[in-house]
């Protein structure tokens, strides 16, 4: 697989995943209600599944292993998603 590719897709997808966390934090810790300081582990969570995929990505450089990996990374944080309970 290209290096060029697997850089381009997990820079983007790193980028909307983390915005995405973080936006969401600061919303639950302004407006959600009292108590959910746990919330505030959510981006250090989905950033160390991003970097952990990431970096199995680059030192398995196959077409198989590039799309496996993209769908547990994005299973990974669907989960974290539904376990997050606003």
């Amino acid at each position: 697989m290209n290096k060029y590719i697997i850089h381009t897709v997990n820079i983007v997808i790193g980028i909307l995943t983390i915005g995405f966390s973080l936006f969401l934090t600061w919303g639950v810790l302004a407006f959600g209600p009292e108590g959910n300081t746990l919330i505030i582990a959510l981006p250090l969570v989905v950033m160390a599944i991003w970097l952990m995929i990431y970096k199995l990505q680059i030192k398995y450089q196959t077409a198989i292993s590039f799309i496996s990996l993209l769908l547990l990374e994005f299973l990974l944080l669907y989960l974290v998603a539904i376990m997050i309970n606003l």
